[in-house]
């Protein structure tokens, strides 16, 4: 009798041990697991940049963050550790390329670079960047899809994706990272669909809300995804809301046909640099990059003074919804 007590006491933890592992398992985000820890996009422009700097000086390039491993994550995971760290100089096509367009070593720092090691030239805000990176485009598409390929990255991708970028940003406020009106997707769409010169019936929304996010700000960016889902639905498009690791979505951007951006480094490298499409929303208020507008669609940005609380989504919805 007394065995049989402790035999039901046992079955009774386990029981209660199973229930408390499926809340655990399923109250975690599903976004969070298997996450690098390295800033993918800010990592890669500064990397890219480096090298960049070298072919101006006709010299060797040598990264020595993968090298030395000082305080840094980055060999931590093998799509870094693929990187390669030492690169022979051969690049008189790009170096030409650079002083066609006006670029020296002696200049590159005022017309392309910033005071934060080439960490925001991804922001095309000038002609200058535009021909510093289209210059670099053969060699950044080459690097990357040769570590994917070593990586067991390299994936199929049929649709366009959507890098939506909401979880810190829109509510810093910071200038170069805004909502964008609907109409913004739809005209990026058309222009997809005619580069491709065929109908588009199916789109991803790339949309991962816990980066330096609190709970609030998190549920708000659910909404504005929900919500621009709904919107591309009734214009006919399926569309999917998708979120895996950073380094699987960082793939997928840049094996997608297309990607439209709202700004940021990270679908800036996979985007610019793919094989595919890429289609961006302003870096700021006004056409600062000329050549920049086969593939950036301007005066689409909410902006941030039109907004009195990002959290108010029924408000803000209504002023997406307002060039629609």
């Amino acid at each position: 009798m007394k065995m049989k007590k402790i035999y039901y006491v046992i079955l009774l933890l386990l029981i209660i041990l199973i229930n408390l592992l499926f809340l655990l398992l399923f109250s975690v985000k599903k976004e969070n697991f298997d996450n690098i820890k390295v800033d993918i996009g800010n990592e890669l422009t500064v990397y890219f940049f480096e090298l960049g700097k070298c072919i101006l000086q006709k010299k060797n390039f040598e990264y020595s963050k993968l090298v030395t491993n000082e305080n840094s994550n980055i060999n931590e995971h093998f799509f870094f550790k693929s990187l390669p760290s030492f690169i022979e100089y051969d690049f008189d096509d790009i170096y030409n390329s650079f002083h066609d367009h006006g670029l020296t070593y002696e200049n590159v720092l005022d017309k392309v670079g910033d005071s934060y090691g080439g960490l925001t030239t991804f922001e095309l805000v000038s002609n200058d960047r535009y021909y510093f990176w289209i210059s670099m485009k053969p060699i950044v598409n080459k690097i990357l899809n040769n570590t994917f390929e070593t990586s067991g990255l390299k994936r199929i991708v049929n649709n366009p994706i959507i890098h939506f970028r909401c979880s810190d940003t829109p509510f810093l406020r910071y200038s170069g990272y805004h909502l964008q009106y609907y109409s913004f997707f739809k005209e990026a769409l058309q222009l997809i669909s005619s580069k491709l010169n065929k109908e588009i019936h199916e789109v991803d929304i790339m949309s991962c809300v816990s980066h330096k996010s609190d709970e609030l700000q998190q549920k708000s960016c659910n909404t504005y995804a929900s919500s621009l889902k709904e919107y591309l639905n009734n214009l006919g498009y399926k569309t999917n809301i998708i979120c895996n690791s950073n380094i699987d979505d960082f793939a997928n951007l840049f094996y997608s046909p297309a990607v439209i951006t709202i700004g940021g480094s990270f679908s800036f490298i996979a985007g610019f640099f793919s094989n595919g499409i890429f289609i961006s929303t302003e870096a700021d208020k006004g056409k600062l990059c000329d050549v920049c507008k086969d593939f950036v669609l301007y005066e689409y940005n909410l902006p941030h003074e039109d907004v009195k609380d990002y959290n108010d989504t029924n408000d803000v919805v209504t002023l997406l919804n307002q060039k629609s």
